[in-house]
C-alpha cells in the first residue's frame, strides 16, 4: 500500500515504514545480543533499512523481515506460543468483556462504538484478512495495540488470557460456517502430535493449509484445530513442553550459552515434569522418582560445564524417560470384551428384576375382578421411566463430555459413587429380593392402591420400579464408559442390546414356563459379576483421584500393575479393594443365611 514499482503511492504509509525499519535497528542494537548471532541481526536490519530507503518491491523487504523476526525470537528466546492449549470458552469471556463494543458481538466489526472509528475496527469475519493472520500476531495485537488506531494495548491481561483471547478471535470466522462437531473433534484428537500447538500459533490459516493440504479434508482440519483443543491432552502436552525445553538446552549449550542452558533445562523439569508429577507418581512412583533424577543429572552436568557429549547423553536419557512417561500416560483401559460382557451382565440384571417386579404387578392385576382398568396406568408409568432413563443417558453423557478440565477427578468420583451404590444398594438390596419377600411386598402395596382405586398410585409405583433400575444402570454403564477405550465405546450399546434380546426371550419363557426360569441362580451370577466390577471401580476410582494430588500415594515397586482390573502398585488402590471385597462377601454371606432362614421358615 505505500510502494509499487519504486513509486510512492502513500506517503505517510511510506513515512511510517522509514520509522519503523529505523527504530528496529536501535532497539535491536541495544539488545546486547551474542556476537554471532548480533552482528547477523543488525546486517538483516540494516539491509532493511536501505531496501525501504531505496523503495524495494514488498516481497523482498516482507521476506527479509520474515528472516530477521524469526533470528531475534532465537536469539531472545522469545515465547511465541502458549505452554497449554488455549480455553476458547474464556477467550469468549474476555472477548464479551472487552472487544465487543467495537467489534461486535459476532466479530464483524459492528460494535455499538464502532460508529466513527478511523480506521474502523477488524472485521474477524473477513476471509482475505484473518486468513493471513496468525495467532501470534493477533496476541502481540492484544498486548502491545495499534498506535493511531482505538486499539489500545490490554497490559492488565496475562500472558495466557491474551493467547485465550487471540486463539477465540481467530475461530469466529470458522464458527459461523456450518459445524460437526462431532467429526471436528475426532479430527483434531487425531491431528494432536501430527502438527504442534507451536505451529498451529504462529502459522496463518493458509500456512496451516499448505501443512494439512489444501483439499476439503484439509480445511476441515484447519477449521478444527481453530474452533477446538484436544480434549484431555493436558499431561501429554506437559511432557511435550519438557521434551522442547530440553532440545533448546542442548543448542543454547552447544552454542556457548551455558547460563540459557541451565535456564530451558529448569524450565524443562518445572513446566513439563512437575505439571504430571502426581498423576506419573500414581502410576510408577519407582519410575518418577527415576525421571526426576535424569532431569537433574541434565542440570548438573549442564552446571559442571560437562562437554558437549556428555550434556548431549544426559540429554538423550532423560529424552528416552520422558517417552517412557508418555506412554505411561496413556492409561489402559478395558478391553472391548470385558466392557461388552460387564455392560451386558448389569444391564440384564436390572432389566430383568424391573420385568419381574412388573410381570407380577400385571399378574396380581388380572387375577383382581374390575382391576384391568389399571393396565394403562401401569403400562404409561415403566414406559415413561424407559424414556426418562434414556434421557437421563444423553444427559449425563453431555455433563461427561463438557467436563473436560478435571476429568480425572470427575471419572473417580463416578467410579466411588457407583460403587457406593453397587455395594450398598444393587448388591445389598438385590440379594435381599428373594422371591417370597417381592411378592409380599408387591401384593402389599398395590393391593393397597387396588382396593382404594388410585390409579396415579399405581402409575408412579410401577414408574419408580422401573426407574430405580434405569438410574442404577445409567451410573454403572457410564462408570463402564469412563474406563473403556474411545474405539472400543460401541462394546457397551452391544452390550446392552445382547442384554435386552436376552431379556425379551428371558420374558417370553417366563410368561409360558415361569417354574423352569432359574431366577435366583441368574441374579446370584450377576451378584458376583457386580462383585468383580465394584472391586475395578473402586481401583480405578482411587487411582484417578491420586493422579488429581487429592489422595496420597504410597508405591508398591514390587506389586504388579494390571490397568484393566484396576488393580496399582499402590497401598491406597490395593486397600481400598481388599476393603470393599472383604466387605462384600460378608454382606453377601449374611444376606444368604438370612434367605436361607426364610425359607425354613416358610
Amino acid at each position: 500500500m505505500a510502494v509499487s514499482d519504486g513509486e510512492i503511492l502513500d506517503e505517510a504509509e511510506y513515512a511510517e515504514m522509514q520509522e519503523f525499519s529505523a527504530k528496529i535497528y536501535d532497539l535491536a542494537k541495544s539488545l546486547n545480543l551474542s556476537s554471532e548471532s548480533g552482528e547477523s541481526i543488525l546486517s538483516d536490519l540494516k539491509n532493511l533499512k536501505s531496501l525501504v530507503q531505496y523503495k524495494a518491491p514488498g516481497n523482498k523487504i516482507n521476506d527479509l523481515a520474515e528472516k530477521a523476526k524469526w533470528a531475534i525470537i532465537k536469539a531472545t528466546g522469545y515465547e511465541v506460543a502458549p505452554l497449554n492449549w488455549p480455553d476458547n470458552a474464556n477467550g469468549q469471556s474476555l472477548y464479551l468483556q472487552n472487544c465487543v463494543q467495537c467489534h461486535g458481538p459476532k466479530g464483524a466489526g459492528n460494535g455499538s462504538l464502532a460508529n466513527g472509528l478511523k480506521p474502523a475496527p477488524a472485521n474477524f469475519l473477513n476471509d482475505s484478512l484473518m486468513a493471513d493472520l496468525s495467532p501470534f500476531e493477533a496476541y502481540n495485537t492484544v498486548k502491545l495495540g495499534v498506535e493511531g488506531t482505538a486499539m489500545r494495548a490490554f497490559t492488565e491481561l496475562t500472558d495466557k488470557e491474551a493467547w485465550d483471547l487471540a486463539f477465540y478471535v481467530k475461530s469466529l470466522r470458522f464458527q459461523k460456517q456450518k459445524t460437526d462437531s462431532v467429526s471436528l473433534k475426532k479430527i483434531i484428537d487425531q491431528e494432536y502430535g501430527n502438527i504442534s500447538l507451536k505451529d498451529v500459533a504462529t502459522l496463518s490459516d493458509n500456512e496451516l493449509l499448505n501443512k494439512l493440504g489444501s483439499d476439503i479434508q484439509g480445511q476441515k482440519k484447519l477449521k478444527a484445530l481453530r474452533i477446538f483443543s484436544p480434549s484431555g491432552k493436558l499431561s501429554q502436552s506437559s511432557l511435550t513442553i519438557a521434551r522442547d525445553y530440553l532440545h533448546q538446552a542442548l543448542s543454547s549449550y552447544k552454542n556457548g550459552n551455558k547460563n540459557e542452558a541451565r535456564q530451558k533445562a529448569l524450565a524443562a523439569y518445572l513446566e513439563g515434569i512437575e505439571p504430571v508429577e502426581v498423576r506419573l507418581k500414581a502410576n510408577d512412583p519407582e519410575f518418577t522418582s527415576q525421571l526426576e533424577q535424569k532431569m537433574m543429572d541434565v542440570r548438573q552436568a549442564i552446571e559442571q560445564g560437562k562437554n558437549t557429549n556428555e550434556v548431549e547423553n544426559k540429554i538423550n536419557k532423560a529424552l528416552s524417560k520422558i517417552g517412557t512417561a508418555e506412554k505411561m500416560m496413556n492409561d489402559e483401559k478395558l478391553n472391548y470384551w470385558l466392557s461388552f460382557f460387564l455392560a451386558a451382565s448389569i444391564m440384564l440384571r436390572e432389566g430383568l428384576e424391573a420385568f419381574l417386579i412388573i410381570a407380577l404387578i400385571l399378574a396380581l392385576i388380572r387375577s383382581t375382578p374390575g382391576a384391568k382398568k389399571a393396565l394403562t396406568y401401569i403400562h404409561g408409568g415403566w414406559i415413561i421411566a424407559i424414556l426418562m432413563g434414556v434421557a437421563g443417558w444423553f444427559l449425563s453423557d453431555w455433563i461427561i463430555d463438557i467436563s473436560g478440565q478435571n476429568r480425572e477427578v470427575m471419572e473417580g468420583m463416578i467410579s466411588l459413587i457407583a460403587v457406593i451404590v453397587l455395594a450398598f444398594v444393587g448388591f445389598w438390596l438385590h440379594n435381599h429380593s428373594h422371591s417370597k419377600k417381592w411378592k409380599g411386598f408387591i401384593e402389599k402395596k398395590v393391593g393397597a392402591q387396588l382396593k382404594e382405586e388410585r390409579m396415579i398410585g399405581l402409575a408412579f409405583f410401577s414408574f419408580m420400579v422401573v426407574f430405580r433400575e434405569a438410574f442404577e444402570s445409567i451410573l454403572f454403564l457410564q462408570a463402564i464408559g469412563l474406563e473403556t477405550q474411545t474405539g472400543d465405546q460401541s462394546s457397551i450399546g452391544f452390550g446392552v442390546l445382547a442384554a435386552f434380546v436376552l431379556i425379551a426371550l428371558l420374558a417370553f419363557l417366563f410368561l409360558k414356563y415361569s417354574k423352569k426360569i432359574p431366577v435366583r441362580q441368574l441374579f446370584r451370577y450377576s451378584s458376583w459379576v457386580i462383585t468383580l466390577l465394584a472391586v475395578i471401580l473402586i481401583g480405578k476410582g482411587i487411582h484417578a483421584i491420586q493422579e488429581a494430588g487429592w489422595i496420597s500415594i504410597t508405591g508398591f515397586s514390587f506389586f504388579p500393575k494390571i490397568e484393566w482390573l484396576g488393580v496399582y502398585p499402590t497401598s491406597e488402590t490395593l486397600v481400598g479393594q481388599l476393603i470393599l471385597f472383604t466387605l462384600l462377601l460378608i454382606l453377601y454371606f449374611i444376606s444368604n443365611h438370612k434367605n436361607k432362614a426364610t425359607i425354613n421358615l416358610g
